[in-house]
């Protein structure tokens, strides 16, 4: 289950409206994680890049090609 969200071409994420915070400080705050951590958590800011092979810099290399998100109302 965790590399999921990595292995698809397509990633869609269904996210409820009540589940967005304003920052990442807010989320481990308001869901207690000093009390009980995640073993997991994925922050993506937008497409990878690498510069490993012959140090040429390509975007795009790990993770899903496109990012679909569905935010819904409760």
């Amino acid at each position: 289950p965790r590399l999921m969200s990595l292995v698809p071409d397509i990633h869609i994420a269904l996210v409820y409206e009540d589940n967005i915070y304003e920052s990442f400080d807010q989320i481990i705050s308001t869901q207690r994680w000093s009390e009980n951590m995640p073993t997991n958590a994925l922050l993506i800011s937008g497409p990878s890049k690498t510069a490993d092979i012959e140090q040429v810099l390509a975007y795009g290399v790990h993770g899903p090609k496109e990012l679909i998100v569905l935010i819904l109302t409760s």
